[in-house]
């Protein structure tokens, strides 16, 4: 059975600011492919959930890159069978600034 995944509100935003970026820079076809690899990463994850890097064990947080700028940060909710999504971290920020959350 495949886990279900969550968006929190911070994902949403964060993917919302990657695909606006690509819209105004880039051209259609990245905007494709960015959203082609976010769905292929979610539907690798949700199959095997353990797969990306652990960054935090203790929180239970991976991290899967999506593209050689952005990494999706997720929790894993073992009782609850679910992954939430975190947010789609640019790579190119400090990573200083990254917080988890509760």
């Amino acid at each position: 059975m495949a886990w279900k995944i969550v968006w929190s509100v911070k994902a949403v935003k964060t993917c919302n600011v990657n695909l606006d970026y690509l819209f105004k820079e880039w051209t259609e076809r990245e905007v494709n492919n960015f959203i082609s690899r976010v769905n292929d990463k979610l539907q690798l994850i949700e199959g095997q959930p353990r797969i990306g890097i652990m960054l935090n064990k203790k929180k239970n947080i991976h991290g899967t890159l999506v593209h050689k700028k952005v990494t999706l940060i997720y929790r894993i909710r073992t009782v609850k069978k679910e992954i939430e999504l975190v947010t789609f971290w640019n790579n190119l920020q400090d990573p200083k600034r990254l917080k988890f959350g509760g």
